[in-house]
């Protein structure tokens, strides 16, 4: 909690935390893909990488990535390139990025941040959760459509770190007539959470959102949805920035993107945005070196 309002409190221009409007898949990643594909890029998905092949003795000078080992409905392929980007979250970046080059301190670091379960709990409310101003009353209002705190919220008084009503801040998606708030809310560390029924889990949830607004006491959900992720966020903890690595590494070629490398914001969806765009300038900037190494490579192997 100290992090993210020490982040507002420096950040003038940020003081609301706008949601995307609409589902991630619209909104987001195909505005994305759209561009790619645009620009002549193609995107292979059901492929798995299965190994990152690099040449050079990992912890000395010139380390280099030389292609990745790709299969895709059991038929492995060997693809080369003159960049290559892993994007990924912790738990991914442990599995996939090979062992040896834990030789170098940036790699080796993250082996200190550790992945923690999190659990995401969706309450339907038949009112308005977070109306504040008209008390009981205006909490049941329904015929004035959605009303309340238009914003991604934080508090110390609950186990959930953040939420928001989506009805509210993303109302194209989750805004439905005749039907009141639609809380998200975001556990984690969910570690003491995870064993529980997901019934069990959204009447706790239920519980704490009515401690929190008093005056939707009474009101029950209509329904609710959990969704639980083993290891997801690293967790925070003082003094764990110094171990998240910068997005162009000491592998020649290689560079890292997701929201647990170093930005600005903590291991979170906008982390892993921001994460994104500074992987994309690092590319650029080594890119006169860069051009021309599947032409190299192929070269070399010929030599060879």
């Amino acid at each position: 909690m100290l992090t993210i309002f020490q982040f507002f409190a420096t950040k003038t221009d940020a003081s609301v935390l706008r949601m995307l409007n609409g589902s991630p898949a619209d909104r987001l990643l195909k505005p994305i893909t759209d561009y790619v594909r645009a620009k002549g890029g193609r995107i292979h998905l059901r492929t798995g990488c299965r190994e990152i092949l690099y040449s050079g003795t990992p912890g000395g000078p010139g380390v280099e990535v030389t292609g990745l080992r790709m299969t895709k409905a059991g038929v492995e392929e060997v693809v080369r390139a003159d960049a290559y980007v892993a994007a990924l979250d912790v738990p991914g970046a442990k599995r996939l990025l090979p062992t040896p080059w834990r030789a170098f301190p940036e790699f080796d670091k993250i082996h200190s941040l550790v992945g923690v379960p999190v659990i995401t709990v969706q309450l339907r409310y038949p009112g308005w959760v977070t109306e504040l101003k008209d008390g009981a009353a205006g909490v049941r209002d329904m015929s004035r459509g959605a009303h309340g705190l238009d914003n991604l919220l934080y508090s110390a008084d609950a186990d959930f770190s953040c939420f928001a009503d989506l009805a509210l801040v993303s109302p194209k998606e989750y805004y439905k007539e005749g039907e009141g708030s639609l809380l998200q809310c975001v556990l984690t560390p969910a570690d003491s959470y995870m064993p529980l029924p997901n019934e069990e889990i959204a009447a706790r949830v239920h519980k704490q959102v009515v401690s929190l607004f008093p005056s939707a006491a009474g009101m029950e959900p209509t329904w609710h949805s959990v969704v639980k992720i083993a290891q997801s966020l690293y967790r925070e903890a003082p003094g764990m920035d110094v171990y998240r690595p910068d997005q162009a590494t000491p592998v020649a070629r290689m560079f890292l993107a997701g929201s647990y490398t170093k930005q600005d914001y903590i291991d979170s969806m906008e982390g892993a945005t921001l994460s994104g765009r500074l992987c994309a300038g690092k590319v650029l900037d080594a890119a006169p070196g860069l051009a021309g190494g599947v032409k190299r490579e192929a070269a070399a192997r010929v030599a060879a």
